[in-house]
């Protein structure tokens, strides 16, 4: 099977999401409308094997985070998802493997509203880029810079399980509380619903990659500002509790990675608008802090909190 027959099988969607799209797969190029007085909005990421997710992962797991956690850098820039493109690298033909991959990448891309119009294929070690593109009214993005003193902060769902979920990898059988747990490392929730107006109350916003302290940092140097955070408003998976306990829960709900939750702050009138939010999409949202003057205080019952876990980095020096 040569390479544009695996594009032709498995990755020509023959999509109809959004009449912005003029041309798809099939041309050197696709072919999109951007709306006047409407902004483009585009990010891109690269999965690794063995870096960002194991290598007997199941395909069909594999396609769904692949687009998920691409489609988070949009949500939380408040932008409305339109299109992606997809580059793969596969070591060699699996046509089972390319089935279950396609379908779950077509049942995401169809649940996100967002189009597939591209990529490549390549050979070589299991790899992915993906390429999202939305749209944002005209100066409307939410920007990390635009945080404001006495902002609250919130994050959306909860913190920490993705990190736990590591240590669960190559166990044969999940107990129940376990399969939750792992649930969120491999098939992260992200608030696809709740995102969607976001911009009528956030004054910035992240999704939480890399860990919450890493990510809201970014928030505070570009905003050129502070933050607090009250540790025992965290909100953490009772799962996650009974199997690492209190005190470790919240170490990796403040530095754990690939939670892919949204955190963002917003004035304080905007509490009851955002609570009123969560409800109508069932979404949960905590308040964990404000934005103050300067410093990272991290506290616990008012005292400072010392954090024995890292967030990721790619290149961190030895």
């Amino acid at each position: 099977m040569s390479e544009f027959q695996i594009i032709k099988n498995y990755f020509d969607f023959e999509q109809q999401l959004s009449n912005l799209v003029v041309k798809s797969i099939g041309d050197d190029c696709a072919i999109l409308d951007i709306p006047k007085n409407k902004q483009l909005v585009t990010s891109t990421d690269t999965l690794v094997s063995g870096v960002h997710f194991f290598e007997d992962v199941n395909p069909a797991d594999l396609a769904y985070k692949a687009l998920a956690v691409n489609v988070s850098d949009l949500i939380a820039m408040g932008a409305k998802p339109l299109a992606f493109t997809l580059s793969i690298t596969i070591p060699e033909i699996n046509s089972a493997w390319l089935q279950s991959f396609s379908q779950s990448l077509q049942q995401a891309s169809n649940g996100f509203a967002i189009n597939l119009i591209g990529g490549d294929t390549t050979q070589g070690p299991l790899a992915f880029s993906i390429n999202v593109m939305g749209l944002v009214k005209k100066d409307r993005a939410i920007l990390r810079s635009n945080a404001k003193i006495d902002d609250d902060i919130w994050v959306t769902g909860f913190l920490g399980s993705a990190r736990g979920a590591l240590k669960l990898h190559g166990k044969i059988s999940l107990k129940n509380d376990e399969q939750s747990i792992w649930q969120s490392l491999i098939r992260p929730d992200i608030p696809y619903q709740f995102c969607k107006k976001l911009s009528k109350f956030a004054s910035s916003a992240i999704d939480v990659s890399d860990g919450l302290l890493a990510d809201l940092g970014h928030i505070i140097v570009q905003s050129k500002l502070g933050a607090k955070i009250i540790v025992e408003t965290l909100p953490i998976q009772e799962n996650l509790i009974a199997l690492e306990g209190i005190d470790q829960g919240r170490q990796m709900a403040l530095a754990g990675g690939d939670d892919y939750q949204v955190c963002f702050t917003a004035d304080k009138e905007h509490r009851q608008k955002i609570l009123k939010r969560a409800k109508k999409t069932n979404t949960p949202v905590t308040r964990i802090g404000k934005i103050i003057q300067q410093g990272y205080n991290i506290l616990l019952d008012g005292e400072a909190y010392p954090i024995t876990e890292n967030s990721w980095q790619h290149f961190k020096a030895e």
